[in-house]
């Protein structure tokens, strides 16, 4: 594995921690919507993803927004 691949892994593994945090969803649900807006748009500027997974990972935190504030 290269280093550019073990940063992919690791950064998407944090950012599936936060999307399935159901404390957070729970108690403050904009903080982790922004939490996991944040980090996906910091990913695709650095490279790390593409601008059609960042839309994906977009849309996955806007329906845990939706589901949490329901």
């Amino acid at each position: 594995m290269t280093v550019q691949s073990d940063a992919r892994t690791s950064e998407l593994a944090i950012w599936n921690d936060l999307l399935i945090d159901d404390t957070a969803a729970r108690h403050r649900p904009e903080h982790q919507h922004g939490a996991l807006t944040t980090h996906a748009d910091v990913l695709c500027r650095l490279g790390i993803i593409d601008e059609g997974e960042r839309v994906e990972m977009q849309e996955l935190a806007d329906a845990r927004y939706s589901a949490a504030t329901d």
